[in-house]
């Protein structure tokens, strides 16, 4: 299904998920661009690179008070890292997953790539790709194809 594939949504309608919270206009509209057809992949992919998202490290505490990977399961003991255009998305979804004294960085979605792509080249147990807007949207790209689609933004 080209360079990533899709989690099924249940996401509010287009114009309710563009008023919530401070985000990325670019990073909303690009998302449905390529949502509806607009652009293809590797035009999204050489967009999205440059927009500001927001995410937390991949460990954390549970309400529970346990520690745990807060990833989204994938195949072959892979997982999704969750990524958001608007740090109140990241705030609502670590609230929802019961995430405890975490921290909201940014940085570019190339630059989350790049160091997500870092993370799995160390043996680790568990290798990461990401999932854009969890809830929202759910773009995911697989660990596999973290250097394809680096090569993609990259240009």
């Amino acid at each position: 299904m080209g360079l990533f594939d899709k989690f099924s949504k249940n996401r509010p309608p287009s114009g309710a998920a563009k008023h919530t919270g401070s985000h990325s206009p670019d990073g909303i509209s690009l998302l449905d661009k390529h949502e509806k057809g607009l652009l293809d992949d590797q035009a999204f992919l050489s967009a999205f690179g440059k927009v500001t998202v927001y995410y937390s490290t991949p460990f954390g505490d549970h309400k529970d008070g346990d520690t745990r990977l807060f990833a989204l399961p994938a195949q072959d003991k892979t997982g999704y890292l969750p990524v958001f255009t608007s740090s109140g998305r990241a705030i609502e979804f670590y609230e929802k997953a019961g995430r405890v004294g975490y921290l909201i960085m940014d940085g570019t979605f190339q630059s989350f790539l790049e160091t997500t792509n870092n993370i799995n080249q160390k043996s680790t147990p568990v290798k990461l790709g990401a999932v854009i807007d969890p809830g929202y949207y759910g773009v995911t790209i697989g660990a596999d194809m973290l250097g394809q689609v680096l090569g993609v933004i990259s240009g």
